[in-house]
């Protein structure tokens, strides 16, 4: 049963009252075709709260990719970024997947395949010993070329585990960061988008490789050029503003943030994390959750008693998601909704899905 409710919404001011009666018939009608159909909704923390109130299940990438190997429906209507239902269609391509809109993308997915195989090939060419580690923000494309997938909340223990030295991590280069600090590995910070210029990056790159060796690291994380336009905004200002106004607060930020950031938080965290670290401290009332919007008015609900600081950022994919889209997906299936993957890609992007599940494990 959710713990979204009108009545919560309005308390909370998430909701105007004139627009409650309407919610409610929306509600009503989405529940009844889920039944009715035999679908299943799987919802993305970041999703406006009202959809989330009708979602059959709430989650992280993660939760939500493990989750969409075992459902048994006749369809699934996903709502997260297109990225996330092809996951979903990738573990388990029999069954149907729509996504409510066609806007729900996401700009840290949009990696091309050939840039990923031409850095592949640098690194060959370089001597390193190293594994692709993709985050599951990616298309199919670019997982298929990958030997594992992960998420923010596995991605430094699939690291660990895959058992080579070097990580060329795509695409999110500061989560790139956290994976180097709790692995021990140095850091090579990436090159600018669209400027990956062999030479220049090897000089750039070289002298660190040696520091790090010289330190008695394990090995290297080349990082991507990619980062969260949703995450990366977030500034120093943020938590240092917040500092001041309340030391008593803690500050959770995602690994997506930039490592500056990362480095002036209590914690770093995945959302699904973050949600356990705030329901672990029952001591603690006040908190500055610095990720996507949609997660702090879920703690918000869950949570009232406590109180939290609007440092988070809106992201315009994830709210692309309306119930007046979910239900259209429910009752008339369109056609352009559905989201399918070439089985040639597939089967290597499950591998690389599938692996990354087994070694979280």
């Amino acid at each position: 049963m959710s713990l979204i409710t009108v009545e919560s919404l309005l308390k909370e001011r998430h909701l105007r009252p004139e627009e409650a009666p309407r919610v409610e018939e929306l509600w009503a009608e989405i529940r009844r075709l889920k039944k009715e159909r035999n679908a299943f909704v799987p919802a993305h923390n970041y999703q406006v709260p009202e959809v989330q109130a009708v979602a059959d299940y709430l989650g992280d990438s993660f939760e939500l990719a493990v989750k969409s190997r075992g459902i048994d429906s006749a369809f699934v209507v996903f709502c997260g970024v297109r990225f996330m239902a092809e996951g979903c269609y990738t573990l388990a391509p029999e069954r149907p997947v729509y996504v409510p809109s066609l806007d729900a993308l996401c700009s840290l997915a949009e990696v091309d395949e050939d840039d990923v195989l031409e850095r592949q090939e640098f690194l060959r060419a370089l001597g390193r010993d190293f594994a692709t580690l993709t985050y599951v923000n990616t298309y199919a494309a670019v997982k298929a070329l990958s030997d594992s997938c992960c998420t923010s909340s596995n991605a430094a223990t699939i690291a660990e585990r895959l058992g080579k030295p070097d990580i060329l991590f795509v695409p999110d280069q500061n989560l790139a960061y956290q994976v180097a600090i709790k692995t021990k590995r140095m850091y090579l910070p990436p090159p600018d988008p669209h400027a990956f210029h062999p030479k220049e990056y090897r000089e750039m790159v070289e002298p660190l490789i040696r520091e790090g060796e010289r330190q008695g690291l394990v090995g290297n994380v080349f990082a991507w050029e990619g980062a969260c336009h949703v995450h990366h905004q977030m500034t120093e200002a943020d938590i240092e503003s917040i500092r001041r106004q309340d030391p008593e607060a803690a500050i959770v930020v995602h690994g997506e943030v930039k490592p500056s950031l990362q480095r002036l938080a209590d914690a770093v965290l995945s959302t699904a994390q973050m949600i356990k670290y705030v329901a672990a401290h029952p001591e603690r009332k006040k908190f500055a959750i610095l990720t996507e919007c949609g997660l702090i008015v879920r703690m918000e609900l869950e949570h009232p008693e406590k109180q939290f600081y609007k440092s988070c950022r809106l992201c315009q994919y994830m709210k692309a998601n309306t119930l007046e889209n979910l239900l259209e997906t429910l009752r008339d299936r369109p056609p352009e909704r559905l989201v399918t993957v070439p089985e040639e890609v597939r089967v290597g992007a499950q591998q690389a899905m599938q692996r990354m599940i087994d070694l979280a494990s």
